[in-house]
């Protein structure tokens, strides 16, 4: 699996918005997953500060943007019929 990689960002999730310098850290699902192989972010902290969240995180990259991406389950089989 791959080394999971780190960003700085505005807080947004499916159900959040905020002002806040969040940071989220960026890997896939695991195979044990129902939601195998996706993109999965992880919240890790939020900051009130862009100075302090690269203090606590001085890997994580910056962004400008969000990474949310809704997860889907479009990859499972169909089971109709």
């Amino acid at each position: 699996m791959a080394k999971p990689n780190q960003t700085i960002e505005m807080g947004r999730g499916e159900t959040y918005a905020n002002d806040r310098y969040t940071v989220y850290e960026h890997s896939r699902y695991s195979r044990s997953s129902v939601l195998s192989g996706q993109r999965r972010r992880l919240w890790l902290d939020d900051f009130d500060t862009l100075e302090e969240a690269q203090a606590a995180y001085p890997d994580a990259k910056v962004l400008c943007g969000s990474t949310f991406h809704p997860p889907s389950l479009n990859h499972l089989p169909d089971n109709q019929g």
